[in-house]
């Protein structure tokens, strides 16, 4: 059984690249749920090996020479680093040395 348009190249990149865009929305949703909230609303390790997984998926599509998943993991590099900076802002504010609040006498 054969797949209709099988042979048409620029089809089947459309269906990647639509796929592409549906599936890079979802972090752009989460990107900007963080910085609404200004702290990332996942884990740093999650981020860490998003970054690093980004990596090595663009060194294998770039070998490949894979337009879809070269754009892919290239764009999805700024969310991920986006998130590890807001999570390392969150931690040096909530470290930084402040004013203790006295509760108002009775």
């Amino acid at each position: 059984m054969r797949m209709p348009l099988q042979e048409n190249y620029w089809f089947w990149k459309a269906i990647g690249f639509a796929g592409l865009g549906v599936f890079q929305a979802r972090w752009i949703v989460q990107w900007l749920y963080s910085e609404k909230h200004r702290e990332s609303k996942v884990p740093a390790a999650f981020w860490w090996l998003s970054l690093f997984g980004a990596f090595l998926e663009t060194s294998y599509f770039l070998r490949q020479q894979d337009s879809v998943g070269i754009l892919g993991y290239c764009i999805s590099f700024v969310p991920y680093t986006r998130n590890l900076m807001l999570i390392y802002a969150k931690k040096k504010r909530d470290a930084a040395p402040g004013f203790e609040v006295i509760p108002p006498r009775e």
